[in-house]
């Protein structure tokens, strides 16, 4: 069945609720609640780090490749009109018309006037057209989109989201939902965010971090073991004192297939 556009546009009447979800998620009386949402058994994603200056070794699939080639395998792939975040949260420094692009044959069950269908060449200008501006993917298979854009079956469907530092749900405020469900966002293997001697201690990238594991520690900030891999803190130091770097042998394209699609079928 179709998810009319009207559903949706009501839906986002209530999108700041999803504030308070990310606030009391993690407490006992809301825990179950919010597992139906964010639990890894219904929410498997990692954010794809895509930056320029990211360095990988020889021999090692770039990040964005590995984007590409989701979106190349794709047996069918819709685009929303809007994004639900940046539209929810009334962004202001990213268009809203960029929206998630679905992977896979759930893809088709989309309303023609919640998203439209494109080729694998359309799909990878549009990859680009979203990392030029700025935006983080993330890919994921999320059982809320399925209820959300009306895409089933859920076992063949994937998410490739374009994710602001401002509005989108995961990369702010998750910290309390993350230490309930750590399994649900993994960082992808091989990527490390380091930094680097020549941090001053301004404190930019501390505020940014959606799970607040950047500290300030002696003078430098400092970086826990909850990593995400995003690279939103690398992205804020306006020093450029933290690195994203792919270690070599990093199998982490094999280790996305094994988790995020574990049981999905999207070709």
């Amino acid at each position: 069945m179709f998810r009319k556009k009207q559903q949706i546009t009501f839906a986002l009447k209530f999108w700041r609720l999803t504030h308070w979800a990310k606030r009391l998620g993690h407490l006992t009386p809301f825990k179950q609640m919010a597992g139906l949402i964010v639990s890894d058994k219904v929410f498997r994603a990692s954010f794809i780090p895509v930056r320029e200056d990211i360095e990988v070794p020889p021999g090692v699939v770039a990040p964005r490749e590995i984007l590409r080639d989701y979106i190349a395998r794709a047996s069918h792939r819709t685009i929303s009109y809007r994004c639900p975040c940046r539209s929810g949260e009334g962004c202001r420094n990213h268009p809203a018309d960029l929206g998630c692009m679905l992977l896979g044959d759930a893809a088709k069950a989309v309303d023609p006037d919640v998203g439209y269908s494109v080729t694998v060449e359309e799909g990878l200008a549009y990859l680009d057209r979203a990392v030029e501006r700025g935006l983080l993917p993330m890919i994921g298979h999320v059982r809320v989109d399925r209820y959300v854009f009306g895409a089933k079956p859920f076992n063949r469907l994937l998410t490739l989201c374009f994710c602001c530092e401002c509005c989108c749900i995961m990369r702010s405020g998750m910290s309390r939902l993350f230490d309930a469900y750590p399994r649900s966002m993994a960082r992808l293997e091989g990527v490390k965010v380091e930094v680097t001697e020549e941090c001053v201690g301004c404190g930019e990238c501390v505020p940014v971090c959606p799970i607040e594991n950047v500290r300030l520690v002696d003078g430098a900030a400092e970086i826990g073991d909850k990593c995400l891999g995003c690279g939103t803190c690398a992205s804020a130091c306006s020093r450029g004192c933290i690195r994203v770097t792919i270690e070599p042998g990093s199998g982490m394209h094999e280790e996305l297939k094994r988790r995020v699609e574990a049981g999905v079928d999207i070709e």
